[in-house]
């Protein structure tokens, strides 16, 4: 396993322990137990399955291990950190979806392992703005996340389509919550309904997508 950098590790327990508390899902061990050194740049999660033995590792780029060691985002999170955050919380989202999904004896699909990870990415970054501008956020937040993105080099068709299918489906899932739930200072009821989603299987979950969009 690879050192953690100075701070790295603090976020990454943060943004975990925020989403099994919003997910209701009984707490793992630190993600940091299970990150590697990135030899190849981008971050990943590495799953392999032995049997009934699951092994998971999270790959996180150097330059986002760096902006977070700099420039913590539970301090305050800005136009310098928010990408860095985002990547660390997908990850840290699917680290956590394959395991949940594991323990239920049920089957992920690539799409909604991304899905979620978005998903996750805007709730995590709604939260510490909210907490860090007096519960203000920002309305230009699902475009930055979901419109404004730039995937990396190299990637396959099949998934530069499914990332872009991801974003679009975040985008209108997201603009639900905001507008029923985090504009109104309903978080009781977001933390219901965004229970009821994460249990979902994919075609329940695009379903649910199309009756709000």
């Amino acid at each position: 396993m690879g050192a953690t950098a100075p701070g790295v590790g603090g976020v990454a327990i943060t943004v975990q322990r925020r989403l099994e508390s919003l997910y209701a899902l009984d707490p793992e061990a630190p993600v940091t137990e299970f990150l590697v050194d990135d030899a190849q740049g981008g971050s990943r999660t590495l799953l392999a399955q032995d049997g009934d033995e699951l092994r998971l590792a999270v790959v996180l780029d150097g330059a986002v291990r760096t902006d977070l060691a700099q420039r913590d985002p539970r301090q305050r999170l800005d136009g310098t950190n928010l990408g860095a955050l985002c990547t660390l919380t997908e990850e840290v989202s699917h680290f956590l979806f394959l395991l949940f999904c594991a323990r239920a004896g049920r089957h992920a699909t690539q799409l909604e392992l991304e899905l979620q990870g978005e998903v996750d990415k805007y709730l995590t970054a709604a939260f510490l703005l909210s907490l860090q501008n007096e519960g203000a956020v920002s309305l230009r937040l699902r475009e930055l996340l979901f419109r404004d993105y730039r995937l990396r080099d190299g990637l396959h068709d099949e998934s530069a389509d499914r990332y872009h299918e991801a974003s679009r489906l975040a985008f209108a899932w997201c603009g639900f919550l905001e507008a029923e739930y985090l504009r109104r200072d309903r978080l009781h009821d977001l933390r219901r309904e965004a229970r009821r989603f994460y249990r979902l299987g994919q075609r329940e979950k695009l379903l649910r997508i199309a009756d709000v969009a």
